[in-house]
């Protein structure tokens, strides 16, 4: 279970499960506790946000649980003639006896930290521009996101600017100076990226990007991507229909030369309340992703996420996938989601298997919530479960 409370004064989130492993993989519990804004006679907005987690990880012969919790709390000041400022500390520390090996334990520098300190401009004719430590995501974050799920959210510091002064044609541009990693470390980065999206309807939008990333102290995050993106959705009498189609292709910083492409395709359809949908994912091998939200993709169990960020999978990777969705009729409606993979390499003979993942959520009332995350991987005969 998974807990979210939020008063006048606190917010707070609690959240405990526990599941077994049949084979290797991994078991992840958590709380995402819902943000809320404290008022105050002072000018400004105040925030905090509590996550209580538990997490278990079994893998071949280790098994690891522990609990740790994590507290952000914020102040935005008001709107100067368009400026707006904020500054956001984070304290993140284990809770009872835990094992260290757990991805939120390991957590280099557990104490206080500095989450998000920004000024921000914005004009409601022509965009916002934003200097500082902060959160920043494009598209499905796929290549640009905040690892939301990880108790120690990925935050840029950087300078970053959209332009929405053309009806429906949106310019994102950003250039990143460092990335506060999930595990608590710094990366210096030199990188710079476009991403321009125009909706040709109210319903269908075509995105086309750019993304240069450097890091200074790791090369194997370095790449050149330049890649389409297409998302939409119909309706078929009473059946609700949504559909996205990614392709990208990327090369080395240095030399230009090709490293490899990477597929996407996702459809789903809503029927009498139930979500079916199915989707490929196909990274070439070397494709790499590593300012992306990972564990967002190829499954809860995280089997590939640490090789889609340095370097990318020797062999690539072919995602197949099928997933249900639906909204139990329990009190407030209990949300959740069962999604299928089927793993094999995109070349040679990599690690393949397959995954069942499964989440639930529930929304108690606008102060608490519940979720819950499971992921069961099952390597294929003769491919190492590492």
């Amino acid at each position: 279970m998974n807990i979210t409370k939020k008063t006048p004064l606190l917010a707070a989130s609690l959240f405990a499960a526990s599941a077994t492993v049949l084979s290797a993989g991994s078991v992840e519990s958590a709380l995402d506790a819902s943000k809320t804004k404290l008022e105050a006679s002072v000018p400004g907005k105040f925030s905090i946000n509590a996550r209580l987690r538990y997490e278990e990880f079994e893998k071949s012969s280790v098994d690891s649980a522990g609990n740790s919790i994590r507290v952000r709390y914020g102040y935005t000041t008001p709107d100067f003639n368009g400026f707006t400022a904020m500054v956001e500390g984070e304290s993140l520390s284990e809770v009872g006896n835990g094992d260290d090996d757990l991805p939120d334990l390991d957590r280099k520098g557990d104490g206080n930290a500095v989450n998000q300190l920004w000024l921000q401009y914005a004009d409601k004719d022509l965009g916002k521009a934003k200097l500082g430590r902060q959160i920043y995501t494009l598209d499905d974050h796929r290549f640009i996101g905040h690892v939301g799920w990880r108790q120690n959210i990925q935050t840029f510091d950087a300078l970053t600017g959209s332009f929405t002064g053309v009806e429906n044609l949106t310019v994102n541009a950003f250039y990143l100076d460092g990335v506060e990693r999930v595990l608590g470390t710094s990366n210096e980065l030199d990188s710079y990226g476009l991403n321009v999206s125009y909706k040709f309807a109210p319903t269908a939008v075509l995105t086309a990007f750019y993304y240069d990333i450097e890091n200074e102290d790791d090369a194997a995050f370095d790449n050149k991507t330049v890649g389409l993106r297409y998302v939409g959705s119909t309706k078929l009498d009473e059946v609700a229909l949504k559909y996205s189609f990614s392709y990208a292709s990327q090369s080395d910083v240095k030399s230009s030369d090709s490293e490899g492409d990477y597929y996407a395709a996702d459809i789903s359809a809503v029927v009498s309340g139930v979500t079916l949908g199915a989707g490929l994912e196909v990274l070439e091998p070397g494709f790499r992703t590593p300012l992306a939200t990972v564990h967002k993709f190829n499954g809860f169990a995280d089997k590939f996420a640490g090789n889609s960020i340095n370097g990318g999978l020797t062999d690539g990777l072919e995602d197949l996938y099928l997933y249900v969705g639906y909204k139990l009729p329990i009190g407030n409606g209990l949300s959740t989601k069962v999604v299928y993979h089927d793993f094999s390499p995109e070349s040679g003979s990599g690690a393949g298997g397959t995954e069942i993942d499964l989440v639930a959520a529930y929304k108690i009332n606008k102060y608490i919530t519940a979720v819950s995350k499971y992921g069961d991987y099952s390597a294929d005969s003769g491919t190492p479960a590492t």
